[in-house]
């Protein structure tokens, strides 16, 4: 049995996991067979476990849980991880953009916390007299780890690769999740009006796409048919890495979320989609509600002013608004930079090791 146990039920949280796997070898175990599915096809390299809660031993996965001496994980999952001996670390899965009391608090059960950047440090010292933290270390953005180097050569090979055209510009669609994103509003627009100068590829979010109801997959029958006859369109269903289409757009659309905060260690551009779910207002909204302080609030809502904002209740025409962001651009180049640094810090793909050593350091015996 391994003494290091990766958990997540969420697929979102394993290519964070996946970086510290490659440092510390251990077992990924889920209680979610598309999540062991989806890292079989991205990580094949993970060790993987199924983890039942009817089975109990009969079940490796539950094996491998109840004999760890570390489980690392990407969400609170209290109530879980009490009922087992071993210590716990949170590398908390995405950009984690609202990170209020409330949520700390939620978390501050593990024995370690390893924080993204500036931001989450921001956040957790405006709690640190209110909240008890067991041991906070600073490690970065584990996802940076696999963000590819890239040029003209690699470029023109990953686009040929997708079945895009290397010649054309791409546009990258990466929404929120079911329920708050984009997505019914804005994906077949795309594919309606976005100019045939430019490669697409839509990406719905991880949740809808390894776990889709039947409304979302009567939706992807639909896209995927209209993108049959667009040219060079690709709808990706979690079967690339986020990283390697980050990597190639030259511009992001989204509903200003994790991917587009990643896409800024490209400096990418943006276009923001916002709905009646999703917008400026609503983040606000959410940041009030969760106890935010208001100066981190601030902060948070300057995501919006790294691209052009478009609204979903307006009548949503791409033939002209992704040539418009394209070209204004350079106008939002120091706002991106700035706002990367306050989330980010420096850019660098070395949080693997950080939390390797952390790990290694307060959770395993000598």
């Amino acid at each position: 049995m391994s003494k290091i146990v990766y958990f997540s039920k969420m697929f979102q949280a394993v290519p964070h996991l996946a970086q510290v796997q490659n440092q510390l070898p251990g077992m990924f175990v889920s209680s979610r067979r598309s999540t062991l599915q989806a890292t079989a096809r991205l990580y094949p390299e993970m060790s993987r476990a199924y983890y039942s809660r009817f089975l109990g031993d009969l079940a490796s996965g539950n094996r491998h849980v109840k004999s760890a001496q570390a489980l690392v994980t990407g969400s609170p999952g209290k109530g879980f991880f009490q009922k087992f001996n071993a210590k716990t670390c949170m590398v908390f899965h995405g950009t984690f953009m609202l990170l209020s009391k409330q949520t700390l608090s939620e978390n501050s059960h593990h024995d370690l916390l390893c924080v993204i950047g500036p931001r989450m440090q921001q956040m957790i010292e405006r709690f640190s007299s209110a909240i008890r933290l067991k041991q906070v270390v600073k490690t970065g953005f584990l996802p940076f780890c696999e963000f590819p180097d890239i040029d003209a050569s690699s470029k023109e090979k990953t686009l040929l690769s997708l079945g895009l055209n290397p010649q054309k510009k791409t546009i990258l669609y990466a929404p929120s999740r079911r329920g708050v994103g984009s997505w019914d509003f804005a994906a077949e627009k795309l594919l309606e009006t976005a100019p045939y100068h430019y490669n697409l590829i839509l990406r719905p979010h991880p949740s809808q796409a390894l776990t889709s109801r039947a409304a979302d997959r009567k939706s992807f029958r639909r896209v995927r048919k209209m993108a049959r006859y667009r040219p060079d369109s690709l709808l990706d269903l979690t079967c690339q890495p986020l990283p390697l289409l980050l990597s190639i757009a030259d511009l992001i659309v989204s509903d200003a979320n994790s991917p587009a905060e990643e896409s800024l260690f490209y400096n990418a551009p943006q276009l923001f989609i916002e709905t009646p779910q999703l917008s400026l207002d609503t983040m606000q909204k959410q940041a009030e509600k969760e106890g935010m302080h208001p100066d981190d609030t601030e902060q948070l809502l300057s995501l919006y002013d790294c691209g052009p904002r478009h609204y979903t209740a307006d009548t949503l025409n791409f033939n002209t608004i992704l040539d418009q962001a394209i070209l204004a651009s350079s106008d939002y180049d120091r706002q991106r930079e700035r706002y990367f640094s306050w989330v980010f810090g420096k850019r660098d793909r070395k949080a693997n090791e950080r939390v390797a050593k952390a790990i290694s350091t307060h959770l395993l015996k000598s």
